[in-house]
């Protein structure tokens, strides 16, 4: 190239026609070249964010920005970036900074109803998106933006509207189909739900099964989602094998011994690079459309999934070791974030000073089953700190052992609430306003889990008042548990 305007033009022809490898390199040769060239730091984080790196995005579009503070577009995009990036606060800065110098982007509208969504400030997200789709009507994922803001804020039929305004367009879009599923699934059209919810995966090159005979076949059962999912729907399994099915269960190293505990006829395998063979395959969050499962038939039978009996012992033995009261008290499991990856961590996790209603409630040995980064925010609790086990768990078949020797979990939205369900332990799920589909929508129990209590927001963001009342139920609970002690005392 003879000069860096040709690379640049080079690039966004390349950028454009979606060669992207070709793209990054012009980027690259261009700020190798002139570190500081605005379009190409700002067209290089766009490139970024639609390979998924958000981060990377972040980093090159902000730097255009300092060079060129009152272009509008590179606003725009970093605010989208962090929306990405799950900074949602500096997000909504950026974009509304981005909509000052440009006051009719639709791309700044759309972006900022999204970060206001991820904030629960549904009415203000309406009104963004809505003045974005009134700048360019039709387009599909303001639609979607739009109709999965209604959606939450539980005006179904105007979500519907939006999602089949995007098929009606675009009838393979995912996204729409999904979104929509959600919604139905939710409200407890399960049956209609799942078949929206096939949009989730790729097919395998043998057959899906979709509950026909099955005559001795092998029929593979793999999970396509997180752990929690294939520990709600490997309950199938067992019912695959007595229509005919030879079954085989692949599954993650984490739930492998968990996963042992089905019945003996199912094959257990740690998924590798490449299937085990088979016949047909299923994966676990389908088994419920294959058996058309409405609310009326979900098989709710527990338990379903044990610990091993070694296992159960050796932690109830330290449990023992380690009570300081005597008498204890009731036993409480803790939970209070879920995977920071997940979509919706920033409205289903607790900040850790919330739980401080909780701990005060006498009569309760309370114990830390929280995994991750959120592990280490126990030191913020001075004179409150419960007692950490998840240190010595190598598996969720250690942590069904520690439920199988506690009185109860209290836990938000993750995976151990499944593993509690699926074992019939006693649990008390905190759930958000708008909440995940299979949590339903305004009943306290789950036709998922017969021993599990649902206690949820009254209103977007307001913990507190969820967690007083958890607190209130849980001090009535063991004020009887004492009572029922001393009254059984010698």
């Amino acid at each position: 190239m003879s000069t860096l305007l040709d690379a640049l033009d080079a690039a966004v022809n390349h950028h454009m026609a979606g060669r992207t490898d070709a793209a990054e390199r012009h980027y690259r040769l261009i700020l190798g070249v002139d570190p500081a060239q605005p379009d190409a730091l700002h067209l290089y984080g766009v490139l970024h964010a639609q390979r998924g790196a958000p981060a990377a995005a972040v980093a090159s579009v902000a730097r255009s920005v300092r060079l060129r503070p009152l272009a509008a577009p590179p606003w725009a995009h970093l605010g989208g970036a962090l929306k990405a990036a799950d900074r949602l606060e500096e997000a909504e800065e950026t974009l509304r900074r981005a909509l000052a110098l440009d006051p009719a982007s639709a791309d700044g509208m759309e972006a900022l109803g999204a970060a206001l969504h991820g904030l629960a400030r549904y009415p203000q997200a309406r009104v963004w998106l809505a003045r974005a789709l009134a700048l360019r009507p039709g387009h599909a994922e303001t639609l979607l933006n739009l109709g999965t803001v209604l959606r939450d804020q539980r005006r179904f039929a105007d979500a519907e509207v939006c999602f089949d305004a995007v098929l009606a367009r675009q009838p393979s879009h995912s996204g729409a189909h999904l979104a929509r599923a959600v919604g139905r699934l939710v409200q407890g059209d399960l049956r209609n739900g799942w078949d929206g919810f096939e949009h989730r995966w790729h097919r395998f090159a043998t057959p899906p099964w979709r509950g026909e005979p099955l005559n001795g076949a092998a029929i593979l059962l793999h999970m396509d989602q997180g752990f929690g999912d294939a520990m709600q729907f490997v309950r199938y399994a067992p019912l695959v094998a007595r229509a005919g099915g030879r079954v085989i269960v692949e599954t993650h190293p984490l739930l492998f011994r968990l996963f042992g505990s089905l019945d003996p006829s199912i094959q257990v395998l740690v998924r590798g690079p490449e299937p085990p063979p088979h016949d047909v395959h299923c994966p676990l969050m389908s088994l419920p459309r294959a058996f058309g499962s409405d609310l009326a038939s979900l098989p709710a039978s527990v338990p379903y999934l044990n610990p091993e009996r070694g296992d159960t012992n050796r932690w109830r033995d330290r449990l023992t070791a380690g009570s300081t009261a005597e008498p204890e008290g009731l036993r409480v499991g803790l939970v209070w974030a879920g995977n920071p990856r997940h979509r919706n961590d920033r409205n289903r996790s607790l900040p850790i000073a919330s739980l401080r209603p909780l701990l005060a409630v006498p009569g309760v040995r309370f114990v830390s089953l929280q995994t991750g980064d959120a592990r280490g925010d126990r030191t913020r609790l001075p004179g409150g700190i419960p007692e950490d086990l998840i240190g010595s768990v190598r598996d969720f078949a250690d942590t069904a052992a520690i439920l199988a020797n506690l009185d109860l979990l209290i836990t938000v939205d993750t995976a151990i609430v499944h593993l509690a369900g699926a074992m019939g332990v006693p649990a008390w799920l905190l759930l958000p306003y708008a909440p995940d589909w299979r949590w339903l929508l305004d009943r306290a129990d789950s036709p998922w889990y017969p021993s599990l209590r649902l206690f949820r927001q009254p209103r977007p963001g307001d913990w507190s008042t969820t967690l007083g009342t958890v607190a209130s139920v849980l001090k009535a609970m063991a004020n009887k548990a004492a009572k029922t002690r001393r009254e059984q005392a010698p």
